[in-house]
């Protein structure tokens, strides 16, 4: 007999969609068991002499705990560059104010006008809906029997749609760039919950002026779509503004997507393929990676963004006119090749680091850490016709400095911390660990920053050091008469670095 469970709420963060869901933390949401910084921890700034962690320049090495329930397995190389001050910042929301909107918007636009999106037109909504029943391009991730009842219920608010939609694409209704309420497109309508990757439900649920959707009147086949949004406490909003040209898709989410496909058995490995080998075969000799990352730097000083540094840059193909629900999946697409440049904040020797998934589990017997607003992130695609995407999300300003330099749990310390972590994790989603066996293998480590909640000040966020783990996990269960298929997936174990404190996220 085969048996299933699901080991934990699994959410994915694309853009600013889970920050949107996060409530502002108090005294019975967050577990903060630490007394904000202490003396011992405080250290003076330091230029030549790097913190001596005990990281080993390869780690091999496995860990049991609970007699086999839990096992972790390291053998990997991991490359730490030398530290040497780790400050901890205390950071707050910067509002999305017209001032601002405006700024940004005339950059994007360059003197053109924008214009209310327009409602898609019948044959538009049957050609995406055409693609969804059929399974194309990226909507073969709900060609599984799970999941075809998520398709029928997106068809149904579909059949909606169609019914009074147009039948012809009406006039620009021309507008001017200021906070508005919000508007919620045809494709986050028909996907709900699962269109993640920029907005979220909430942002439709208020007649508050704290949101702007447009189209710039380039006269494209398809003209670029502008996004912002304003933090707003009563609706558990933050800052986030995002220009979109076309359909683009880089490495790092491609390799998010393969990592979904294995650990959730999804039906899209043919389409994935597919981009893989265009993201293989598609070259420009004409633009560099030099090239496309002195754009950005052009790009930040334009726009007056300080305090960030690039953190990735990598390779990015798409097309500038297509807009395909299903991604990148018509037939002959010519396709346009650029760069990907992430940013976050810099922090002393370390970068910041924005949460790529997160993990909600029942109450821990460890120190929690969940601020109310994410790290600051930007992403911007680049190709040799310029801007492709601009997705600039938890925008943040930096308020105070807490200390110029931490002292740091030492390697040793922080593995037996992510056991332990691992173990409790565990042990809060299983009724019984009898016949249990969850194995853990080290895939990659990084000494980031990232946000955790600020100690009395619950309006901000602290950015402090923390470690993250790349972990794959596989379960096996056997007793007698019974057997456990193994499961499989990445799981993303932050710890604060200082005192090997648990980060997430908490939400309504």
């Amino acid at each position: 007999m085969k048996k299933r469970i699901g080991m934990v709420v699994f959410i994915l963060i694309f853009g600013i969609s889970l920050a949107a869901c996060v409530n502002t933390p108090d005294e019975k949401a967050v577990v903060d068991k630490s007394e904000g910084l202490t003396e011992e921890i405080i250290i003076p700034k330091e230029d030549k002499i790097p913190k001596e962690l005990g990281v080993p320049e390869h780690w091999q090495e496995t860990i049991d705990k609970g007699e086999g329930f839990v096992n972790l397995s390291a053998d990997c190389d991991i490359r730490i560059p030398d530290v040497y001050n780790t400050p901890v910042y205390s950071y707050e929301r910067q509002s999305m104010t017209n001032k601002l909107l405006k700024k940004l918007c005339t950059y994007f636009s360059k003197g053109d006008k924008f214009y209310e999106d327009p409602a898609m037109t019948r044959s538009e909504l049957n050609s995406q809906k055409d693609k969804m029943v059929n399974y194309k391009g990226n909507w073969g991730r709900y060609g599984g029997a799970l999941d075809r009842k998520n398709v029928q219920e997106m068809t149904a608010r579909m059949d909606e749609l169609i019914e009074k939609a147009p039948e012809s694409t009406p006039e620009h209704k021309y507008i001017d760039a200021r906070l508005m309420a919000p508007h919620q497109t045809e494709v986050e309508y028909v996907k709900g919950w699962w269109y993640t990757r920029i907005w979220h439900e909430w942002y439709y649920d208020t007649e508050e002026k704290i949101g702007f959707t447009a189209r710039i009147d380039k006269g494209r086949e398809i003209d670029p779509i502008i996004r912002a949004i304003n933090y707003d406490d009563r609706v558990g909003s933050t800052t986030g503004f995002v220009f979109s040209q076309g359909t683009f898709i880089d490495e790092k989410e491609l390799e998010r997507d393969y990592m979904l496909q294995k650990a959730f058995e999804y039906r899209n490995e043919e389409y994935l393929n597919y981009l893989n080998d265009k993201m293989e075969q598609t070259v420009d000799k004409t633009f560099s990676e030099e090239d496309a990352l002195k754009e950005v730097d052009q790009i930040l000083e334009d726009l007056t963004i300080e305090g960030l540094a690039v953190t990735d840059c990598v390779k990015a193909i798409g097309t500038m006119n297509s807009e395909s629900w299903a991604g990148l999946d018509e037939d002959n697409l010519p396709m346009d090749v650029g760069y990907s440049i992430y940013l976050s904040p810099k922090a002393g020797d370390l970068l910041g680091y924005p949460f790529p998934r997160i993990y909600l589990y029942n109450d821990l017997p460890e120190t929690l850490y969940a601020p109310s607003f994410l790290t600051e992130r930007l992403r911007i695609i680049v190709t040799k016709e310029g801007i492709q995407r601009f997705e600039w999300i938890d925008i943040s300003k930096k308020k105070d400095t807490i200390a110029e330099n931490t002292k740091l749990l030492s390697f040793d310390q922080i593995k037996d911390r992510l056991v332990e972590h691992l173990f409790y994790a565990n042990l809060s989603t299983l009724e019984e660990t009898e016949g249990y066996h969850i194995l853990y293998e080290v895939k990659s480590i990084q000494l980031r920053a990232a946000n955790i909640n600020a100690y009395e000040d619950p309006s901000a966020a602290w950015l402090v050091p923390v470690w993250v783990f790349d972990l794959e996990r596989s379960l096996s269960y056997q007793t007698t008469d019974q057997s456990l298929e193994d499961l499989t997936g990445i799981d993303t174990v932050v710890l604060n670095a200082i005192d090997g404190g648990y980060v997430t996220l908490q939400f309504d």
